[in-house]
């Protein structure tokens, strides 16, 4: 294979032009900073002079925001082209084969419009849970919504690609979809207020024994909001891998939210 098939190096020259686009002053010094880079170390992977250590492609898919599969895949991917360890290069290309039948979806704002409520979210889910009917009625039931709501999900989540009926069984297109990082949209906004009230629901209606609900407060230094962001997106996707991608038995849909905002007025705003 050629450095320049590869997917993690496809991936930062695709982001790279992306950004230029979008910004015409945007260079490749601009991109090095934000990926914590040098610009030579950059300049030189992007012309296949160098290759990227494993270790390297972890933080970058971190700080590219990536979702759980595309993690995964730039970080596979990097190995397979420049581990030090052939066992490791051929470990590697022979899991990256395994995502070759299947791609993860990164939800755009405009798809939240038309599937972006939280029961579209969990009709997907519970395609997955053992022993689910497939049956429109059993989602009626779990979810506690009336048959014309569900039945205008399904065919939501149908026309937008995310949801395919095959014999008779209704399977996700993808294995994961995730939001965009850090862009504002009111369809999206309104996903999270929507959770955030399933969640307070949550909080009177459901035993300790099967929900979890914690609070820190502390003082912050706000120069540091990216950083933190960045840890929390990393969590997140270790927590999903750890309690979702290795998990065998599917028996029940949860929401895991985080919660990380000010609370406190800045000095000086009316």
């Amino acid at each position: 294979m050629k450095l320049d098939q590869s997917f993690h190096y496809k991936y930062l020259a695709d982001e790279f032009a992306r950004r230029s686009n979008a910004n015409p002053h945007y260079s490749l010094r601009s991109f090095a900073r934000d990926l914590e880079v040098t610009p030579s170390w950059l300049s030189d992977f992007l012309s296949n002079k160098k290759g990227m250590a494993p270790k390297t492609a972890e933080r970058l898919s971190v700080l590219l925001g990536m979702a759980l599969t595309e993690s995964r895949v730039f970080i596979l991917s990097s190995k397979a082209f420049h581990s030090r360890s052939e066992k490791d290069r051929k470990a590697a290309t022979l899991e990256l084969a395994s995502f070759k039948q299947t791609k993860s979806y990164k939800m755009r704002p405009k798809d939240f419009s038309a599937t972006g409520t939280w029961y579209h979210q969990a009709i997907l889910e519970l395609t997955e849970v053992e022993g689910f009917s497939h049956h429109e009625y059993e989602l009626m039931e779990r979810l506690r919504l009336p048959q014309a709501t569900i039945r205008r999900a399904i065919q939501d989540l149908i026309a937008a690609e995310l949801l395919k009926i095959e014999d008779g069984k209704m399977k996700p297109c993808f294995p994961e979809t995730e939001s965009t990082m850090d862009i504002s949209s009111i369809a999206i906004r309104n996903f999270h207020e929507q959770v955030l009230n399933k969640g307070i629901k949550a909080l009177h209606e459901q035993t300790v024994t099967h929900r979890e609900f914690g609070s820190t407060t502390f003082a912050f230094d706000d120069s540091k909001i990216d950083e933190a962001k960045k840890a929390l997106r990393k969590f997140q996707k270790q927590f999903a891998d750890d309690f979702y991608t290795k998990s065998a038995n599917k028996n029940s849909v949860y929401q895991f939210s985080v919660q990380f905002f000010r609370i406190d007025r800045k000095k000086g705003m009316s």
